[in-house]
């Protein structure tokens, strides 16, 4: 039973009812987003960024290891072909062990070796494989007479030996080279020098014979001021009996005696002549131990005469001259000349 005071409570309706019960939110309702649950970190990455670097490391003391200590001990090492400037004599040029046999072409590349300073006969060497040889068939023969003939072709090196695709070889030899056949120039034994070095052989050589000349002339002759040489060819011709193994070669040589002009001129007033060579032509000159053998005297104050002489060279650039003389020892018939 309810008591009298309270008031009775209306009935709830269906609709009530509804309307007390919670709503889903509207679709378009902006909801705060829960982040998802954190994966859990691989090990894949970090272990192979360490492999790849370690690989990266081997490699990288694989190359130093082999650049810088096999090649310089257990592996071999391929030589390149020497080379050097023009200028550089050849008896300068070191060929290091282990080079190919053909190492001096680069070195013989761009030279030129003549027999003389006129280039009566040369071998230009044009490229480390081409060359250009001028040559008489007859030197000797044909050198007033003829043009020098010129031909062209390959070579081939093979230690110090060269050859041509025309079957003439040379052999280099100091700062030089001596021709070791005559295929096609009867010239065997002739020496071809440097033509870049002339400028020193030369006088080097003129020096070494006016210490000879001055130490062998007749103690009553008058001094010489110096000998000019006119003209030379030269042969490493070891046949010859007055060459030794120690000799480098034997020149044909034209040479002038000069003298000082002053100390002629009075000489030659005083016996009331014109000329020197007036002078050197009367009884009692003092120059005829000079021309007892040909020698001619020239209005210029010189002597020209010829001789053979046997040049020494040492240490490649130092001369001597060891002899002079027209013919061998027990003759009396003057050898034919280059």
């Amino acid at each position: 039973m309810q008591p009298n005071n309270m008031q009775a409570q209306p009935a709830i309706g269906p609709m009530q009812a509804n309307m007390a019960t919670p709503q889903p939110a509207p679709m378009n309702y902006q909801t705060t987003p829960i982040p998802p649950a954190p994966k859990k970190q691989s090990n894949l990455g970090i272990v192979l960024a360490i492999i790849f670097g370690v690989l990266a490391l081997g490699l990288i003391i694989f190359i130093i290891v082999d650049k810088l200590v096999l090649s310089k001990t257990d592996k071999p090492v391929e030589k390149e072909a020497t080379s050097a400037p023009l200028s550089v004599r050849l008896s300068e040029i070191e060929i290091p062990d282990g080079s190919a046999a053909d190492v001096l072409k680069n070195t013989l590349a761009g030279r030129t070796f003549t027999v003389n300073s006129e280039f009566e006969e040369y071998i230009t060497f044009t490229s480390d494989s081409k060359y250009t040889y001028s040559y008489f068939r007859e030197p000797s023969a044909d050198r007033e007479k003829l043009q020098a003939s010129t031909q062209s072709g390959t070579y081939t090196v093979n230690d110090k030996a060269i050859t041509l695709d025309n079957e003439e070889t040379f052999q280099i030899t100091g700062d030089y080279l001596v021709k070791t056949s005559e295929k096609i120039s009867k010239n065997n034994t002739a020496v071809y020098f440097d033509a870049l070095q002339l400028d020193t052989v030369l006088p080097n050589i003129s020096t070494a014979f006016s210490t000879y000349l001055n130490t062998s002339k007749d103690t009553s002759a008058p001094n010489f001021e110096k000998v000019r040489i006119d003209r030379y060819y030269c042969r490493a011709d070891y046949s010859n009996k007055k060459m030794t193994n120690a000799d480098s070669y034997l020149c044909d040589t034209t040479y002038s005696y000069l003298f000082d002009k002053t100390k002629i001129e009075t000489k030659f007033n005083a016996a009331k002549v014109k000329s020197f060579p007036a002078y050197c032509a009367i009884k009692n000159s003092p120059y005829l131990s000079y021309t007892k053998d040909g020698g001619s005297c020239q209005n210029d104050f010189t002597i020209s005469t010829w001789n053979f002489v046997i040049v020494r060279v040492t240490d490649n650039i130092s001369y001597r001259v060891m002899g002079a003389f027209r013919t061998l020892d027990g003759s009396t018939e003057i050898l034919p000349r280059f």
